[in-house]
């Protein structure tokens, strides 16, 4: 007897559900559950996006506060709201960061997660404020 991989009993479900979507279609069923939305126009709630955020482990390699973990810090978030859902949809590393699909993750989830970044104070003191970076910033002007 041999036992699927997560990745491919993963990629297995992925595929029965679109089988299934595709068969439904014709007939109406489930017409616009998983059509997705124009990411940048979402409104996300950070309150929400704190469960969330919670729940999908995320501070497992961001932190708590989205600053503080081992994988790259997303506080202050970097990227747009449809850039950020578009990357949790087709992270370059894999191995290192899961990508989230729609059937797996609503684009409203990922903005509600990004309101949530957007909403976090940064422990980080600004650039100005850290005296070495200070000098830099002197020396480029």
């Amino acid at each position: 007897m041999t036992t699927a991989t997560p990745c491919r009993s993963r990629a297995a479900a992925a595929l029965v559900g679109l089988l299934l979507a595709a068969a439904a279609a014709p007939f109406g069923f489930g017409a616009g559950a998983a059509a997705a939305q124009d990411p940048a126009a979402l409104e996300g709630d950070a309150e929400r996006g704190a469960a969330l955020f919670e729940d999908y482990t995320c501070y497992g390699c961001h932190g708590y506060t989205g600053e503080t973990g081992r994988g790259p810090r997303l506080n202050p978030p970097r990227l747009r709201q449809a850039q950020f859902i578009g990357y949790l949809r087709n992270p370059p590393n894999p191995r290192q960061m899961p990508p989230y699909r729609q059937a797996e993750v609503s684009d409203q989830k990922l903005a509600d997660i990004y309101a949530f970044l957007e909403s976090l104070p940064s422990a980080s003191p600004d650039a100005e404020d850290i005296p070495v970076l200070r000098e830099i910033l002197r020396e480029t002007r």
